[in-house]
Parts: C-alpha cells; structure tokens; sequence
C-alpha cells in the first residue's frame, strides 16, 4: 500500500512537472508576442509589419532549426564537452524528452527573436531569416552545450557547467547570445538614415506607437514567469521565489530607468521604464534561483541604471544604432546579471566554495559566449554582406520594408505607395491621392491634396518666377554695363567739371580782388571829385568877386577918362589941378594897388584852377585854357597896373614942377585920358572875359559835382561788382566741391554698377538653380509641357526684356 501511494505520487509528481513545464513553455512562446509588440511599437510604422513579420519567421525558422540540428549539438552526448552528436530530428523518444524539447525549443526561439529589435529598418528580410536559421542551427545549441549541456543527460561533460558555471534560466545562454548576434549585424549594417548628423550627434527616431511597446513589455513580464519559475522544469514550491525575485528585479529595473533617464533626458522618454524593467529581468534570469529577495532588488535596480548608460555610450560614443536598445538590455544586463548574482546568493546556491572563485568563472563563461556568438556572427555578415548584401536599398529603407518587403501597409500604408510612385524619378505633382478608399489613408489624403495643390501652384509660380528671373537677370546685366559706361563717363565730366571750377574759383577769386582794387581807387577818386568841386566852386566865387572888382576899375576909369577930359578943359587952374591931380594920383595909386591885389589873386586863382583842372584829367581840359587865359589876363592887368602905378609916380614927381610943366600938362592929359580910355576899354574887355570865366567855372562847377555823383555812383557799382566777385567767387567754390562729390559718387556708381552685375549673375545663377530644382517636379501635362517648351524656345529667341517692363524687377 505504501508503495503504491509513493508511485502514485511519484506519477502525480511527475505529470504535475510535465503539465508546469509545458505551461511554462506556453508563457515563453507568449514572451515571442511581447517582444514583436515592443520592437514593433518601437520602430516606425512604415517598417512594424516588417518587424512583426520577422519576429513570427524567426521563430518558425530557429525552432524548425533547432529541431532538425540545434537540439542534438546542445543536448545529446557529448565527448568533449564542446557538442552534442546524436538526437538530431527526434523520431521517437520518452515523454520527458518531449517536454523537455518543447520548453527548450522556445529558448531557442527567443534566443533568436532578440536580433529582430535592433537590426529593425533596415535589414533585408531573407537575410534575416538565414540568421535565425544560423542561429538556431549553430550559434545558440554550441555555446547552450558548454552551460546547459548536461540538464537532459547528466552524464554529459559540458564545458563551462563542468567548470561551476551557472546561468539558471539563461541571462547569458539565451539573451546574451541572442544581443551579441545583434551587435554583430548592427555593426556591418550601420546606422539607420537620418540617425546621426553630420557632426555624428545622435537623432531621436520616435517608434511609432508605445502603447504597443508597453504592453508588449507587460507581456514579456508574464512570459518571464515561465521564463524563469519553468526552468526548475519541475512543479516545486521553489517556483514562489523565483517569480518573486523575477517580479521585484522588474519593477525596481523599471524605477531606476526611469530615474536615471532623468538625469540625461530632457522629458520623460517613453522607452525608459520599458527598457529598464526588462534589464532588470534579464540581469535576474542568471541567479533568480539563488540570490536573496534583497539581492534582486539591487540586481534590478543596478540593471536599470547599467541599461540607460549603455544606451547612451552606444550612440555617443560607439555610434551604434540599436532600434529598440536590445543589445544593452540582452548583451550588456545580460552579461551583468550573470556576474553579479554570486555576491549576493544564498548558502549552498554557488558551485565553487566563494563568490569570488565562481565570478571568475562567471567571467569566463560571459567572455568565451560573447567570442563564440559576436565573432562567429560578425564573420557571418561581413561574408553575406561581401555576396549579396545585408541591407535594404536606400530607397526601400525611405519607402518602408512594409512596402517593399512584403508589399503590405499599416494604416498609411497606401498613401506610402502613392507617395513612392509620385517620388519615383522625380516629384509629379500632377499626382493626387485616393480619397476615394474609405479608410485612415482617404483621410490624411483629403488633407494632404489640398496641400500638393499648392505646392504644386508654388512650384509652378517658382518655375514662372524663375525665367521672368533669368529673362530679368539678362536685362539687369545690360542696364548694369550701360549704368557703369554711364558712370564712367559721368567721372569724366565731373572731373573736367571739376578742374574748370578750380580755376573759375581762381579767376573769380582774382576778380573779387581787382573789384576790391577798383573799389578802393574809386572812393579815392570820389573823394578827390568831391575836393575838386569844391574848389572849382571856391574859384567860381572868387571868379564872381574878381568881376566885381573888375566892374569898379571900369567905372573908376570911366571916372578916371571924365577926370582927365576935365582936367584937359581945366588945365589953367594949375594949383586946383595939381591938387586935384595929386589926389586923383592917390586915388589912382589906391586903385592900382587894388587891381595889382585883384590880379595877383586871380592869377592865384587860376593857377590853382589849372591844377585842379590838371588832376580831373580829360573832364578838366576846357577848364584848363580858362584858367590859362584868365591868368594871362591877370598877367596884362599886372602890367598894365605897374605900368599906371609908373607913370602915377612920374606924375606925382612931376607934379611938384607943375608950373614948370603946366604947359605940357594939356598934352599930358590927354595922354592919359587915351591911357584911361585903353584902361577902360582893357577893362571892360577884362569884364567881358571874366564873365565868360565866371559862367564857364560855374558850368565847371556844375558839372564837377556831376562828375563827383557819377564818380559815387561808379564807386556804388563797384562795391556790388565787389559783393558780387565774392558770392560768385563763394558759389563757384561750391560748385568745384559739388563736382568733386559728383566725381566721388560716379565713381562709387560705377563699383557698385559691378557689384550690380555680380548680382545680376548670381540672380542668373540662382535661376538656373531654380529652374534646375523645379526641373525635378512634373508639373504639367504633355499638352502643357509641350506649349512650356515652346514658351521656353520663344523666350531664348527673344531679345531679354528691360527691367522696367520685366515682373521680377
């Protein structure tokens, strides 16, 4: 009965480890969706059906693969330690072995899926699937036997497990492998386009939807229970604190990414609280069996942390392009989780006696995998790459593998193709989209038609734009050259116009100072005119006196004559005579003395008359001969007095002898009545020219003062001729300066008529560029483009139109 009890729960024991591995089996299979959730959410839209469909072939190809070779190279025996030999393509075995083979075949399934995220955009899909056939063919059973080679037969020698290594659930077996393949196709692909700039900075390519991506990773946090908690392979309460640490390592993975994400990122990425759960459940995977609930926390945590640096060193400093960060959260946690867990394990967990011993064979196991599956890798792509080429064509890679991989779209995917036939040697923007489908595409092109119609009416004004610019830059060329002749010439002139203001301004400078001159000897000559009339008035006045004077000696020798004719009557009374004589002759002398005064002062008088008359030049001649005849007058009065005064005093002499000479004072008398009749008549002759002198110096007089406002006239006009030569002498000087700057502008005009041309050929240039730009758009119809080509031929025929009558001046 007992015995039958123990095989009964042996049975029981035994059916509840098949159904606990396959259910674990069956949460691994749903981790193959949670990463087709979180690398396709992560990467663009236009490239998500690719993604999904490689993630469902790779694990249709790596478990086919791994049927066929994988399962017999990792688990069958082994001589060496290196391989298994036999088990290859089961046909018939116990049903451990099946389950056995189901769960691990979902390993090898994963294993190969993780190359998918960070090899997405861009590698060709056949390639793709020959790696994850390489993969679950070669690379993953190989490096599995060295660690795991030794769970179906114990009895196999297994090269890193016989050395202590440990990796429970396959922190580095599984994911490690799986990321160094992809940092080996990452490195012959290169970066996606539009990645890095030119200076090598990292771009931000948003995946399409995080929604995807986050609840693929909650997925993946359900699959990672089977994950880890089936690799007892048993139905054991141990299974409790593998799923807790599992959950625990997750979440503080989470945290840690999060916070840590902070401190570089500028916002809250949406990849880091996925990316950092899922370090934290790789870094476990390795010793979820063996370290504390505390030890999990801070594996975890040290993951979240370890994952954002990698990332950052990835694109910063390795400038790597990992779509969905896989080969820091598989490779790098991965290899850290397998190290870590020896510090804080728990006692009895670890193979060798201290945690140092078994870190270093942890670092080994983690060294010779990366060697084994990054070299083995890299050599597989350089070799497919050298043949055929891993990558997609650059355009394929713009369009989206969608498209051109599987001729599938997502949502846009149509308005995609269209978009690739009107970009399809050239930009036909006489292309519309189908509005016609119903569906998120007639949408966005309903919205996007609009939009190419005016595009297409900007490009087709630009194309316009640009020949009225070619036919203006051609017409601006010519007036430029007319403009720099004309300004060349316009310095010619200018300069010429210049010199002869300079010497104009001399000259008038000259003329202001013979004006000056002038001006100066008038004012001397109108005050010596002034002078002169005054003097030509004294002389008329003394003129005046003088006949006066004149007038009395000719009635004084009228009386003289009577004196004489009595005297001659009355000759015989001698005493009374001689009396009457002896005061004639006094009065006679008085009278002489007075006419020899009169003469002497007109002879003054005309002497300075004829200074004066010498002084006013040719105005002075005629009263230059008045002055000379009145001063001879003078002269003969002179004589004809002194001759009187002679004979007076003969008279007087011989008045004392009067009786003696009685008898000849009958003839004396009547001599001297003749010499007072030749007085009288002298005089009256002196009367007469004295009077013609008078009227002559008044005349003279007259027209001195004439000559004196003329001459003050004279000198009025040359102080405004002065006035004038200075504002003349003033405006020519700024003439020459305003000549001077015309010069300095035609000059400056005509270097900025050649910067005009060097425009005017850089507006040629930028036509040409232009038209060269819009050449690359269809924007017309054959009937169209045939009447554009003929428009284009006319105006290559036709003279380039002047600016003026041109739209683009």
């Amino acid at each position: 009965m007992q015995d039958t009890t123990l095989q009964a729960v042996q049975e029981l024991q035994l059916a509840a480890d098949h159904l606990w591995t396959i259910i674990a089996a069956a949460l691994v299979l749903m981790m193959q969706l949670g990463f087709l959730l979180v690398e396709a959410g992560m990467s663009r839209s236009k490239n998500s059906i690719n993604v999904a469909q490689k993630n469902i072939t790779d694990f249709l190809v790596s478990v086919s693969a791994f049927y066929v070779l994988g399962f017999g190279l990792m688990f069958g025996t082994s001589r060496t330690g290196w391989f298994g030999t036999d088990t290859f393509a089961i046909k018939q075995a116990d049903d451990w072995h099946y389950t056995f083979f189901v769960f691990q075949a979902v390993f090898a399934g994963t294993a190969a899926t993780i190359m998918s995220g960070a090899v997405a955009e861009r590698m060709r899909y056949g390639v793709y699937v020959a790696a994850a056939l390489f993969i679950g063919l070669i690379v993953y059973p190989i490096s599995g036997h060295w660690a795991w080679g030794n769970l179906l037969n114990g009895e196999n020698p297994a090269y890193l497990a016989d050395k202590g290594f440990i990796d429970f659930a396959g922190s580095t077996v599984v994911h490690s492998v799986g990321a160094w393949v992809a940092l080996a196709g990452i490195v012959v692909l290169g970066a996606r386009i539009g990645k890095f700039n030119a200076d090598g900075k990292p771009n931000l390519l948003h995946g399409h939807s995080y929604v995807l991506a986050t609840g693929g990773a909650i997925i993946l946090w359900v699959g990672w229970i089977g994950f880890n908690g089936g690799s007892t392979t048993a139905a054991s309460p141990d299974i409790a604190h593998i799923v807790l640490n599992t959950l625990l390592a997750a979440c503080f993975g989470g945290v840690m990414g999060i916070l840590t994400g902070r401190v570089i990122d500028p916002v809250n990425i949406p990849h880091r609280p996925i990316n950092g759960s899922l370090a934290g459940l790789v870094a476990i995977t390795a010793g979820c069996d063996a370290v504390t609930v505390q030890g999990a926390v801070i594996i975890g945590a040290g993951a979240g942390m370890l994952v954002v640096a990698s990332e950052w060193v990835m694109e910063n400093i390795l400038k790597l392009d990992d779509v969905v960060g896989a080969v820091s959260v598989h490779g790098i946690c991965g290899a850290y989780g397998t190290i870590i867990f020896v510090f804080f394990a728990l006692p009895g967990k670890l193979a060798l006696d201290t945690p140092g011993a078994q870190a270093m064979v942890q670092l080994e196991g983690v060294a010779i995998i990366f060697a084994w599956a990054f070299g083995l890798s890299l050599v597989f792509f350089k070799v497919i790459d050298l043949v055929a080429g891993i990558r997609v064509p650059e355009e394929d890679e713009i369009i989206g593998l969608n498209s051109t991989e599987h001729g599938a779209t997502l949502g846009t995917g149509a308005l995609q193709k269209q978009l690739e036939a009107m970009t399809k040697n050239g930009v036909d923007l006489t292309r519309r989209f189908d509005e016609s489908a119903g569906d998120e595409a007639a949408e966005l092109a309903g919205l996007f038609n609009p939009f190419i119609d005016q595009i297409h009416a900007l490009v087709c004004d630009i194309r316009d734009n640009a020949r009225k610019m070619k036919q203006s830059s051609s017409g601006l060329e010519t007036l430029s050259s007319s403009f720099r002749e004309g300004a060349a010439r316009t310095g010619e002139l200018t300069g010429s116009v210049s010199e002869s203001s300079t010497e104009v301004v001399g000259q008038a400078r000259s003329n202001r100072a013979l004006a000056e001159k002038i001006l100066a000897e008038m004012t001397t000559i109108s005050t010596s005119a002034e002078g002169m009339s005054g003097e030509v008035t004294a002389v008329s006045d003394a003129i005046s006196d003088m006949m006066t004077s004149i007038s009395h000696i000719s009635q004084n020798a009228s009386s003289t004559s009577g004196v004489t004719h009595e005297a001659n009557q009355l000759s015989g009374d001698a005493v009374e005579t001689m009396q009457a004589l002896s005061k004639a002759s006094e009065e006679i002398e008085a009278v002489v003395g007075l006419i020899q005064k009169i003469t002497m002062q007109t002879n003054m008088l005309a002497i300075n008359a004829a200074i004066e008359a010498s002084r006013a030049g040719d105005a002075g001649k005629g009263f230059a001969i008045v002055a000379a005849q009145v001063r001879s007058l003078a002269a003969e009065t002179d004589m004809a007095a002194e001759e009187i005064r002679s004979r007076i005093s003969n008279m007087r002499l011989q008045s004392d002898d009067a009786s003696s000479v009685i008898s000849g004072i009958k003839e004396l008398m009547k001599a001297i009545h003749s010499s007072v009749e030749g007085i009288t008549t002298e005089v009256d002759s002196q009367r007469r020219v004295a009077g013609q002198v008078s009227e002559r110096m008044a005349n003279a007089s007259s027209k001195a003062k004439s000559v004196a406002r003329s001459i003050e006239d004279v000198r009025q006009q040359a102080d405004s001729v002065r006035s004038n030569a200075t504002r003349n002498e003033e405006r020519l000087s700024q003439n020459a300066h305003t000549a001077t700057i015309l010069q300095n502008d035609a000059r400056q005009s005509a270097e900025q008529s050649g910067v005009l041309a060097q425009e005017a050929n850089a507006i040629n240039t930028l036509s040409d560029k232009l038209s060269a730009s819009v050449a690359q758009f269809d924007l017309d119809s054959a009937e169209d483009r045939q009447d554009a080509d003929w428009s284009a031929e006319e105006l290559r025929r036709s003279p380039a139109a002047p600016p003026g009558h041109s739209e683009a001046s």
